[in-house]
């Protein structure tokens, strides 16, 4: 469950189902499904079978493994950019997760007011009743226009990242993924119920599920479906990250590895399609747009919500089932490297590793969160910082026009691609047949001589795909085809 936990996430709300949508319907999901069997199910093996081995975190197991075969502990690469990824994406994920919880709080006030003004009656109201929809779009940019109000939240989501962390494998993350988990799947089939009796079911199914081979075939001509298909299994997943190999450290010696293995992928790549089933339904039925991102969860959801009946009750439990989403990931995203440092202090005291880094962490969300500031305010006042003008590495066209928050997203999708590179390459070639196949477990001699062709060739080339798209193929090559055919 913390493995699923760490899979699942803000991703499989906002980009998974917008993204197949867009590039397919029911043809991307196929394409997606098969990129997640042939890469990310062999990388995800990878990476467990790594933790498990040396028992250590993601960067002492590899080193453990890697001198346990004559070979150079500078394979400890892979997980140092992991867990240096992992460090980054929480300094960001943190402050999002925070405007979940703003409008968890949003959301909730306004369903408990309504309940204390009509009694039960009250539960039948629309979310944010009594307020225009113009009111209720614009409440994004009024939490981002205030950033003592985006500190305070992403100070609480940290906070409660912290504490769980802090209190170990047993009190902390286990408990919490005990009692998260469950609680998310079942918001996620009430949803879906919900999305199926008040929502358009049947546009929601088509746009997601509906097989459109034209839009796929446009998108493998100019590389961007088989680059969001793969990166989408990549990242979903959680592989390159040093979660999975982290959380490997904690895994029995007789427990199925495989098996687990293939139920992370199986229900992450599920909560990404019923996810998709519960959202668009539900947007559809309100004449909205169907959208991607932070806009599709802040904007165009709460909308649906409003002006639906008890779309309070159910944008409660969709903000509640996102933010169990985003702890749960956060909790995994920490714990890297939390689990790095204790074993360097060789010191007990595991809160004091997870406060100091959570401190940092908090710190540069803290700029994040500056960063989102919109240069001009609703009432067209200018609210120009350092911040939300500086652009790291704008002079450089894979940056370009990213402020500090845009610009550490970005470089964590070339980051974790070529950890993920690193890690197939080691497994795949590095350790030898004898350790992996004792390692790993399989149950059938066929099932580990697929793994291997896998994770030494197809694994490599599509990852290899995904960072050569990102790196060079859409900065610099599409845009000189384009130019010229122009």
């Amino acid at each position: 469950m913390a493995a699923i936990g760490s899979a699942v996430g803000l991703g499989n709300l906002w980009r998974f189902p917008y993204v197949a949508g867009e590039n397919g319907g029911g043809a991307f999901v196929v394409f997606y499904i098969l990129c997640v069997l042939l890469i990310g199910l062999p990388v995800l093996v990878a990476e467990l079978f790594i933790g498990r081995r040396g028992g250590m975190s993601a960067v002492g197991s590899v080193v453990k493994i890697a001198r346990a075969e004559g070979r150079s502990p500078l394979w400890s690469l892979q997980s140092w950019f992991g867990m240096i990824g992992s460090f980054i994406i929480l300094t960001f994920y943190s402050v999002i997760a925070g405007w979940v919880l703003a409008y968890v709080v949003m959301i909730g006030g306004d369903l408990f007011a309504a309940i204390g003004r009509d009694g039960v009656a009250g539960l039948a109201s629309g979310a944010f009743a009594g307020q225009t929809p113009e009111q209720v779009s614009a409440k994004l940019g009024e939490l981002l226009s205030d950033p003592t109000r985006m500190i305070i939240y992403h100070a609480i989501f940290m906070v409660l990242t912290v504490f769980i962390v802090a209190r170990g494998v047993k009190g902390g993350i286990e408990t919490a993924v005990t009692l998260l988990m469950p609680a998310f799947f079942i918001l996620l089939i009430v949803l879906f119920g919900f999305a199926l009796i008040e929502g358009d079911a049947a546009r929601g199914a088509d746009f997601l599920l509906g097989v459109r081979f034209d839009d796929l075939l446009d998108g493998v001509k100019d590389g961007s479906v088989i680059s969001a298909a793969l990166g989408q299994a990549f990242f979903s997943i959680g592989l390159g990250s040093a979660l999975m190999a982290t959380y490997g450290a904690y895994m029995r010696a007789d427990q199925d590895l495989p098996g687990s293995a293939r139920l992370v992928a199986i229900a992450d790549t599920g909560v990404g399609i019923v996810a998709g089933l519960a959202i668009f339904p539900i947007v559809f039925a309100m004449g909205l747009a169907a959208g991607a991102g932070p806009t599709l969860m802040f904007q165009t959801l709460p909308l649906a919500f409003h002006g639906m009946p008890v779309g309070g009750l159910f944008g409660l439990a969709f903000f509640l089932l996102a933010f169990f989403a985003a702890i749960t990931s956060s909790i995994a995203l920490l714990e890297t490297s939390t689990k790095w440092v204790d074993e360097q202090t060789k010191a007990d005291r595991r809160w004091v590793s997870a406060s100091i880094i959570g401190l940092v962490i908090f710190a540069i969300g803290v700029l994040n969160a500056l960063s989102q500031v919109p240069a001009v305010g609703p009432n067209g006042e200018d609210q120009s910082n350092f911040w939300n003008v500086w652009q790291p590495l704008g002079g450089v066209p894979l940056f370009e026009g990213m402020v500090l928050l845009d610009f550490l997203s970005a470089t964590t999708d070339l980051i974790l691609p070529i950890a993920g590179f690193i890690t197939a390459v080691f497994a795949g070639w590095v350790i030898s047949s004898t350790t992996a196949r004792e390692a790993i477990g399989f149950k059938s001699e066929v099932w580990f001589k697929r793994w291997r062709f896998l994770i030494r060739w197809v694994a490599p080339i599509g990852i290899f795909a995904v960072i050569f798209y990102a790196m060079v193929w859409s900065p610099f090559i599409l845009p000189a085809i384009n130019g010229s055919a122009g």
